[in-house]
């Protein structure tokens, strides 16, 4: 058994371009014992012994996932084995655990989610990807049933059967799941008797104050800036944009040049070297980095304000929606109707007057046109959106005669895109 390490002495006052993180960590030790894992865990601070109540599960764990490999690094928390990472439904539907590599980590979706087809689904494509599913807080529910087979760990909270005296209740639970070929893993385990008695009922893992209580490692962070991350995600999902024109927006911008590199050195990529920033994107991918970079935004807007994450997600649902329209239009550039939409609410979220938020962004003629007078080709989808977004149905009317109806659906459709990017980002 390893000893425990101490929290790391961290500077309280970092410079303006940086932030501390921080993540908890919890080992997991097998019969022998030998530590074989370690649960990472979301912390607000370095004081905080629990995950905050103010923050939502999808914020805390997109927070935890981004910072175990960008700021303290998987490897500095692990010490080389593997790293048990909760995940929300959202994460799991919507595959951002893919920044992890499938070796390193154990999935570990939260016990809020069920066996839903949907989760299935989803579980059944992490795990042909190569991805270890660990149930957490198992507690015999039917509606996990169909999760079972997909999964190779099982975790039992044992702490309320001991409070409790009913310890041994969980006889017919662990036999079952073993005969399931399950490993079945001991949480929340206190005392010494009480690890004792776990092992004489067949569990294979354990994890619990027994060992240690959570230790907190830090690590800093560059702050994102969000008006770049929006433009960043905007143009890999733009199949014009080129290699040159993304390692422009990357230059401008250091610390998420810096968080790149970051990506392409982690276990995920390979521990990859690189020697460009275009080399450095055909690495990761566009898909990939997409990917990041609204995980960044996530983690950017939670740590704000609930104003800040509906900024954001009226910025996305605009965009989106200018976009889906000029698609059902048939408009030969709705890219450009998604980032017209997107930068509409631009000086909202950041508090600048418009002129200044493009001046920080490389737009077109026709793009800054539209945001900065009301006019050219792209003015029209942008009074559509505010008409709709104020439900001036005579001025709907005006601009597209007889197509309410198919608007409120696509309206819908890219409150639902929106939703599933941000998820529940904001502090609840």
């Amino acid at each position: 058994m390893s000893a425990r390490m101490p929290v790391h002495d961290v500077d309280v006052t970092p410079p303006p371009t940086a932030q501390h993180v921080f993540i908890a960590r919890q080992p997991i030790f097998d019969r022998a014992p030998d530590r074989v894992a370690y649960e990472l865990l979301y912390r607000a601070s370095r004081e905080a012994t629990a995950a905050t109540t103010d923050m939502s599960p999808t914020f805390m764990c997109g927070d935890t996932a981004l910072h175990a490999l960008l700021s303290i690094g998987l490897e500095r928390l692990t010490a080389g084995t593997k790293a048990f990472v909760n995940i929300t439904e959202d994460h799991l539907l919507g595959e951002l655990y893919k920044i992890f590599d499938a070796q390193a980590v154990v999935l570990e979706p939260l016990e809020t989610i069920d066996g839903s087809p949907a989760v299935v689904d989803a579980c059944k494509r992490a795990v042909a990807d190569g991805y270890t599913l660990a149930l957490d807080d198992y507690d015999g529910r039917v509606s996990l049933d169909p999760l079972l087979p997909l999964a190779t760990i099982v975790k039992v909270d044992v702490l309320p059967h001991t409070k409790a005296g009913t310890l041994e209740q969980l006889v017919p639970l662990v036999a079952r799941l073993k005969g399931m070929g399950l490993t079945v893993l001991a949480e929340r385990v206190e005392t010494a008797a009480e690890l004792a008695a776990c092992r004489a009922m067949g569990f294979d893992l354990f994890q619990g104050y027994v060992f240690s209580r959570p230790e907190t490692l830090d690590g800093r962070a560059a702050n994102v800036h969000q008006a770049a991350v929006f433009q960043i995600v905007s143009m890999l999902n733009e199949p014009r944009v080129t290699e040159w024109d993304l390692e422009n927006a990357f230059r401008g911008h250091p610390s998420l040049s810096f968080t790149l590199l970051r990506i392409v050195n982690s276990a995920s990529f390979g521990g990859r070297s690189v020697d460009s920033i275009p080399h450095a994107i055909r690495l990761v991918g566009r898909e990939a980095l997409s990917r990041w970079m609204i995980i960044m935004l996530v983690a950017s807007v939670g740590a704000q304000s609930a104003v800040a994450h509906e900024a954001v997600m009226t910025a996305l649902v605009r965009g989106r929606f200018c976009e889906a329209v000029s698609a059902h239009a048939g408009h030969s550039d709705p890219a450009a109707r998604f980032l017209v939409g997107l930068l509409s609410r631009m000086d909202v979220l950041l508090g600048l007057p418009m002129d200044q938020v493009l001046d920080r962004l490389p737009v077109s003629k026709d793009v800054r046109d539209a945001l900065l007078r009301g006019i050219g080709p792209h003015a029209d989808v942008l009074r559509l959106a505010d008409a709709y977004e104020r439900a001036d149905w005579e001025q709907v009317e005006q601009e597209v005669p007889g197509m309410r109806a198919a608007f409120t659906e696509l309206y819908t459709e890219s409150v639902i895109w929106s939703g599933d990017r941000l998820a529940s980002a904001a502090p609840q």
